[in-house]
């Protein structure tokens, strides 16, 4: 009996250990090799920009080769009209499924410039109060997030932890496989009492989870749900059909996720993404998202001061600019490089991470330029990506600058 008891107590440690651990004990299995070749380019452009569409075709291919990624989608938006759009691999690999310009992808960090968006149209109504604590929203919030101002929230100066570990299966936060199907003030319950990294306003820390909160003003603040308030006040006003929060509802269009190393896939670890809809839950198409920033430059959901307090990096407690220059969900460069500094120009953007996909999302205003790219594979940061993006960005900008 005592052996018995023994092996039973064994098999439930064993259970317990694989299931806190489990993206450790499923990294090394799956792996296979990448198509030996990938499915052709889907592209289309403006009758205007015809002429230049074989080389951004071109970049396409180079781009996704270099970065050795299943798919990988861009879009160009050129004073309010998306010039060019193209996608080249596959959205499926085991399928064969080719990516197409309407193929949607997870956007990672890149739902906070949507999130930020919502907030500030509601800031533009008056409806939120952005020096408001967050309990004047949600009166029912413990401290010390309670205390975090809304401004703060949005730009990271709240002392608010990022994610980190959790007694959940498994136990990395960011690796949630909990569904939350109720109001997003339900998200928080599992960090609103953690301790502040530093008073609030007297630091800078990047956290997503923080950004969560905005969730929860913006259902109260509104008076309805998150997806439903971001459906009517930004996705549906600029024509944003494809994009959504990441629910577990069927998309028919939705990109599978993938990690890749040495020539080799294997799918992403499955997530639920529906604890982070304001941080990272959202999915998207580049067209989509540069619909998204041609609003930004036209301020054609809210009023320009509006815009301009969107983009405008926050002051620390002491009057210093925090030490990343971040916006309110924005990350903002009045003198941003192109082409090695040929070229300088103020840009507004916000890059993002997710599992198995990576989002590149930036705004020249001086030139009436949104570009988006996207693919369906992980990283650890966003530099190869933004590396390859470059050239893109650099041929893009001279070409309107020959035009004008």
């Amino acid at each position: 009996m005592k052996k018995i008891a023994g092996g039973i107590v064994a098999i439930a440690f064993g259970a317990l250990a694989f299931k806190l651990f489990e993206p450790i004990f499923v990294w090394r299995f799956g792996w296979a090799d990448l198509p030996a070749a990938a499915a052709a380019i889907d592209s289309q452009s403006a009758e205007e920009w015809s002429a230049v569409a074989p080389a951004l075709d071109r970049w396409l291919l180079e781009a996704q080769d270099a970065l050795d990624a299943p798919s990988l989608s861009a879009a160009i938006s050129v004073d309010g009209e998306t010039v060019w759009a193209g996608a080249s691999g596959y959205a499926d690999i085991e399928a064969k499924t080719p990516a197409s310009p309407s193929t949607a992808y997870r956007l990672g960090s890149t739902s906070k410039a949507a999130t930020s968006v919502a907030m500030g149209v509601l800031i533009d109504k008056g409806a939120v109060d952005l020096d408001a604590p967050l309990s004047a929203y949600m009166p029912d919030l413990s401290p010390p997030l309670a205390g975090v101002t809304i401004r703060q929230a949005m730009s990271h100066t709240g002392g608010v932890r990022n994610y980190g570990l959790c007694l959940c299966f498994p136990v990395w936060e960011h690796l949630n496989r909990a569904h939350y199907q109720g109001p997003q003030r339900d998200t928080l319950r599992g960090f609103e009492k953690s301790p502040l990294l530093f008073a609030p306003g007297e630091g800078f820390a990047y956290t997503s989870l923080g950004y969560n909160a905005l969730g929860g003003v913006i259902e109260a603040a509104s008076g309805k749900s998150f997806k439903t308030y971001m459906e009517e006040a930004v996705w549906a006003p600029l024509g944003m059909t494809a994009t959504g929060v990441e629910d577990g509802a069927p998309r028919a269009a939705l990109a599978r996720f993938y990690e890749i190393e040495d020539g080799r896939f294997k799918p992403a670890f499955a997530v639920d993404n529906s604890n982070k809809f304001p941080s990272g839950g959202m999915v998207s198409t580049p067209s989509d998202m540069t619909r998204l920033g041609a609003a930004m430059i036209e301020a054609s959901l809210f009023s320009e001061p509006t815009r301009d307090l969107l983009i405008s990096p926050q002051a620390l407690n002491d009057g210093s600019e925090n030490e990343q220059g971040y916006a309110l969900g924005w990350r903002f460069n009045p003198k941003g490089e192109v082409n090695g500094g040929a070229i300088v120009t103020p840009r507004y953007s916000h890059h993002g991470t997710a599992q198995g996909a990576t989002s590149y999302f930036m705004v020249y205003p001086e030139h009436g330029l949104v570009i988006s790219v996207m693919m369906n594979k992980g990283q650890n940061n966003l530099d190869a990506l933004s590396e390859e993006a470059a050239p893109l960005v650099s041929a893009v900008i001279g070409e309107i600058a020959r035009r004008r």
